[in-house]
């Protein structure tokens, strides 16, 4: 293959878009094998190939293309910075660590970078802890309470040297003292918590008004200060227009979420955890390119199975004798019956998948009554879907990349009377951008 940088990078951000990880891994072999061969690359080129490794949370490929730039010597202080990411979420915390302190050394004439490898630092000592005590050991073991200490210490360090832009530092370093304060652990230099989060909340509410729009970190990190308040509420509204951001890809929420479960110790089957994780859980699943499929063959015979089951099931539920061994039941619904997965799939014959102009599934919609909204649609079945998924208007299908009605198409592949055919959208009837209702209403052709 002729040596082309860019054309490299187009190919593997494409692979990216497309979850395609095998193609990025032959895309990656061909950029190591042409740099081992004494190709040049643009550093900026070369950050943005690791960038997209990155926000798919592919950090073995992001490893080994670091490490060939740095031992070729076609580095600079983010792409060793992107190194030592990819080592940290691998477990390789002692080489992330001589990564780290050499590069800290290196940027002392560059704050902004500094301060990104003094964080990460920080991010190293805070995951030594984590691992640490949430497998059972004791906060207080020496090594443990110097870890704590010495990740608030750097995060502290760099959100003092500038508050109102080094948000994700002051937001850890709230975080990492109120998990010391709960675990027992007596910080040497613990900063109020609440202090440090309403300092955020204020700075990101001036930020807010300026023409900039919050970015996803800026509203990850809004989030965790209604959580460092106990305002589970609010943080759930930060998340929710978080997870929503472009900005947002599997890096970034995979960090979100493991900050929730491993500093925060939130859990799915008990408040806050049960409203804020599966947010993050199934936004995480789509951006890592997870999917179940069904065949609708399959499902047509498991419905008519479920339907013929369900009152002798029933039944045997109802006269079964009371087990001798308890078991634990996790989760908000517990023990369902068959007839309750029935409803379900009654209720999954009104749901249609959006396609784009390629076929591709793009979204989803489920039909309503036109009465049950507005009067005068009368009887008319009618698909309601989100706004991010198709709009007419031009600001919205910039920033979200949602279709045109005339580029949808609508398909049905459990109602029997529909499934064979596609739907064309004949108009679009009302719309509510995603920052207020994200949805938009569709008359289909044919009826």
């Amino acid at each position: 293959m002729s040596w082309d940088p860019q054309a490299s990078l187009k190919a593997i951000e494409g692979a990216a878009e497309s979850f395609n990880q095998e193609e990025a891994e032959r895309l990656s072999k061909d950029l190591i094998n042409g740099l081992e061969h004494g190709e040049k690359i643009e550093a900026a080129t070369a950050r943005k190939i690791l960038g997209a490794l990155r926000r798919k949370g592919w950090f073995a490929l992001l490893e080994k293309v670091a490490e060939a730039l740095c031992f070729t010597e076609q580095d600079d202080a983010q792409v060793r910075r992107q190194y030592a990411q990819a080592l940290i979420d691998q477990g390789k915390i002692p080489a992330a660590v001589y990564v780290i302190e050499s590069l800290i050394t290196r940027t002392a004439d560059d704050p902004a970078e500094n301060a990104e490898a003094r964080g990460l630092l920080g991010r190293i000592y805070k995951q030594l802890y984590v691992n640490a005590v949430n497998a059972g050991g004791s906060p207080n073991l020496a090594l443990n309470r110097l870890n704590i200490q010495r990740a608030v210490d750097a995060y502290l360090s760099v959100y003092g040297s500038d508050p109102a832009t080094h948000l994700w530092h002051g937001i850890n370093a709230a975080a990492l003292s109120a998990r010391a304060a709960r675990d027992g652990v007596a910080l040497s230099q613990g900063p109020d918590p609440a202090a440090i989060a309403r300092d955020i909340l204020a700075t990101l509410a001036a930020r807010g008004k300026k023409a900039a729009a919050l970015n996803a970190w800026d509203l990850a990190t809004g989030a965790e200060a209604h959580l460092v308040l106990g305002d589970a509420t609010n943080a759930l509204l930060w998340l929710a227009r978080y997870v929503q951001e472009k900005d947002a890809d599997a890096f970034e929420i995979a960090s979100t979420l493991r900050q929730l479960t491993e500093v925060w110790g939130l859990t799915i089957d008990k408040a806050p955890g049960m409203i804020l994780l599966p947010l993050l859980q199934s936004n995480l699943l789509q951006r890592r390119g997870g999917s179940i499929v069904l065949d609708r063959d399959k499902l047509a015979e498991l419905r008519q199975k479920t339907a013929d089951a369900a009152p002798a099931l029933d039944k045997a539920i109802d006269a079964a004798p009371p087990p001798k061994n308890y078991e634990k039941v996790l989760g908000k619904e517990g023990v369902v019956t068959m007839g309750w997965y029935k409803i379900g799939l009654d209720r999954a014959q009104v749901v249609a998948k959006v396609l784009n102009p390629a076929g591709d599934g793009f979204g989803t919609g489920f039909l309503v009554r036109g009465k049950d909204l507005m009067p005068a649609l009368g009887d008319e079945l009618l698909l309601l879907t989100n706004a991010h998924v198709v709009s007419t208007d031009a600001v919205v299908r910039e920033k979200y990349g949602s279709l045109e009605p005339s580029d949808a198409t609508v398909a049905f592949e459990t109602f029997a009377a529909a499934r064979e055919q596609q739907f064309k959208v004949k108009k679009l009837l009302w719309t509510s951008p995603p920052d207020q209702l994200d949805a938009s209403l569709l008359r289909l052709d044919p009826p």
